[in-house]
């Protein structure tokens, strides 16, 4: 988690078939163009239909994400505790967290 939003990717880091994921969602949450040389990382690892599945679960948490976002959804206590526990394994999470209300 700690290198998700890392541009490039420390080398070596993920197997390569994890790389282009990685790639390929970082692009797509940026909205940038997916171009011949992600798809093409991701051909060489997966087939169309894995692709598919790629594209859909990166797009359905970007959805996900940005309805949070924007309706500002509070996190349940067993929620929070535990993503507390993870920035304490990982180090800390390069992706902001939505602040408690005031």
């Amino acid at each position: 988690m700690g290198h998700l939003a890392d541009d490039p990717l420390p080398t070596g880091l993920y197997p390569p078939s994890q790389a282009a994921i990685v790639k390929y969602a970082q692009k797509s949450t940026r909205l940038e163009r997916i171009d011949d040389e992600t798809y093409g990382a991701l051909a060489q690892h997966f087939t169309n239909p894995q692709i598919i599945d790629i594209c859909l679960t990166v797009g359905l948490s970007n959805m996900v994400n940005r309805f949070h976002a924007t309706f500002q959804t509070d996190l349940d206590d067993a929620t929070s505790e535990e993503a507390l526990r993870g920035d304490v394994i990982a180090g800390s999470c390069p992706i902001p967290r939505p602040r408690p209300p005031r």
